[in-house]
């Protein structure tokens, strides 16, 4: 099976289970809600680099992210 092309146009489908993960830990190791860890991570620099598609960190692991937040 032929993976498809990741585009900036795509690349939204690849970060949803990626930023579950990060929210989860960031409630269960800084204490935080989950709206307040939600909110920590999409207000974060990190949030903005990982939507772009040139950036490739969207291929990156969910801890790898959340270490460099």
């Amino acid at each position: 099976m032929k993976r498809p092309k990741v585009t900036q146009e795509n690349v939204h489908l690849f970060i949803p289970n990626k930023v579950a993960r990060i929210c989860g830990e960031l409630n269960k190791t800084q204490n935080l809600s989950l709206k307040e860890a939600i909110l920590k991570f999409y207000n974060s620099k990190i949030s903005e680099t990982l939507s772009r598609e040139s950036s490739k960190l969207w291929q990156e692991g969910w801890v790898y992210i959340y270490q460099n937040l």
